[in-house]
């Protein structure tokens, strides 16, 4: 009989795992626990890029995972799993809030939930119920009856960790359960409008969600923590997978930058470049701070500054001497705000200044390299397949986090996630073309672009 599906997922999972082996013992890695420990392991690190067979052997066999689980698991399971998901959520949410996860590091061989009861005022009966809950979905294991202990993922979640700050988040649920109402809205239903979303529907308000977020400190504070936190992770990949060193003999303009976290890490890593952090008025502040607690103290004073220009306002840095970055900016603004933004800079440009647009680029990515204005050298491909199961597939199943971002963002900004099609679409209608795709250890690429000139057109 033959199992020609299961069988390829069978010897892709098996050809993944070894590649896994062979290339973190090239790398020197030490073996993979689950278990809890007093270090981290640096595959978790959020601030070194993985070496490139230990990322792409690992994407593979955690979608070959999510393959085989899909073509095996009952599907009144999967239906059942989706209909209780929202408790994975608050188990976490009370794993966090509550102080349970930060207690749970101070005893790494377990601790029993009568201990928890007395210390936190928590309820043992019903904390176990929840416990068991975080463990199945991975984040914990109850190594005798009550008593729970810590596994090697609980750690982004403890106090001043950056999974913590992607939890802490609220009203998140109440966004997500507006989605089927806001789908069937009589007035927002064929909106593309940032004011017709389901974030206006989960909070009953007019105003838009940058606006909305304005009167909330407290929700500011968090959802900002939260982007940074999301940018931070993808840094690593950015950093290590695009040429740099071609930008030293420019300044960087970091439009929409934050915080400046990106800029500070570009810094503190070629100290040859020079960057300019573009932000808000009311933001500029909290950058300036930002690059003050994290720049290198032995950098040249005035490496990375930051200034008020709104994206929609005119670029006042022009010329070749600029080039100007833009990273998870254009997703949150529907396709016309997304060429106004772009038009500024092109109008600001220089015939050599580079436009560097960071993005996911969804739904098929390109197994040959893109039409490019020069040669397939402009283009970084880090993929050294590991696996019989398509880069589509790899792609898919690796990883949730880009696909459900996606929904996220739809659902407070109805922006839209944009296929490398799209992107060239908007990229041209700018007065832009692209010269450069890299993709990179991460779920976002670089779309290096420079401006058409006037005997282009």
């Amino acid at each position: 009989m033959n199992h020609l599906e299961l069988d390829n997922l069978q010897t892709s999972l098996n050809n993944a795992l070894n590649s896994l082996r062979v290339s973190m013992d090239g790398s020197r890695l030490p073996p993979l626990s689950s278990q809890y420990g007093t270090d981290a392991h640096p595959l978790d690190s959020l601030d070194q890029p993985i070496p490139v067979g230990v990322y792409e052997a690992r994407r593979a066999a955690l979608a070959c995972v999510v393959e085989l689980k899909n073509l095996l698991q009952h599907p009144f399971e999967k239906a059942a799993e989706s209909a209780f998901a929202m408790y994975d959520f608050a188990s976490v949410q009370v794993f966090t809030e509550h102080g349970i996860v930060d207690r749970m590091a101070k005893e790494p061989s377990g601790i029993s939930v009568k201990t928890l009861q007395a210390e936190l005022d928590l309820d043992s009966h019903k904390i176990t119920t929840v416990l068991r809950h975080l463990s199945v979905c991975g984040w914990i294991r109850e190594t005798q009856d009550g008593i729970f202990a810590l596994n090697r993922s609980s750690r982004i979640l403890l106090q001043g960790q950056r999974g913590r700050a992607l939890i802490t988040v609220p009203n998140n649920m109440r966004v997500a359960e507006a989605l089927p109402r806001w789908l069937v809205h009589p007035e927002f239903r064929f909106s593309k409008s940032p004011d017709h979303t389901a974030f206006q529907l989960a909070n009953n308000t007019t105003k838009s969600f940058f606006d909305w977020v304005k009167d909330d400190r407290n929700y500011l504070g968090r959802f900002s923590a939260s982007v940074e936190a999301i940018g931070e992770y993808v840094t690593p990949g950015i950093l290590s997978d695009y040429p740099w060193q071609t930008c030293s003999e420019s300044t960087i303009v970091d439009c929409g930058g934050g915080k400046g976290s990106l800029s500070i890490a570009l810094a503190n890593k070629f100290p040859a470049l020079r960057l300019v952090v573009q932000e808000r008025g009311e933001m500029v502040g909290p950058a300036e701070a930002n690059i003050k607690a994290r720049l290198d103290p032995n950098l040249v004073h005035g490496t990375v500054v930051a200034e008020a220009n709104d994206l929609f306002s005119t670029q006042p840095r022009t010329g070749d001497n600029y080039t100007f970055m833009l990273r998870h900016v254009l997703h949150n603004w529907p396709e016309a705000q997304a060429v106004n933004i772009l038009e500024k800079l092109a109008a600001a440009a220089g015939p050599k200044s580079k436009i560097l647009i960071i993005e996911r680029i969804s739904g098929h990515y390109p197994d040959t390299h893109a039409e490019l204005e020069h040669s397939p050298a402009n283009t970084m491909n880090n993929t050294a397949s590991a696996s019989l199961i398509t880069e589509q597939t790899i792609l898919n199943s690796s990883s949730r986090l880009p696909q459900a971002l996606a929904l996220h963002l739809l659902c407070i900004l109805n922006c839209h996630e944009r296929t490398l099609d799209q992107w060239r679409t908007i990229i041209s209608r700018a007065g832009l073309v692209i010269t450069g795709l890299y993709k990179l250890r991460a779920y976002v690429s670089i779309m290096e672009c420079r401006a058409v000139r006037t005997d282009e057109s």
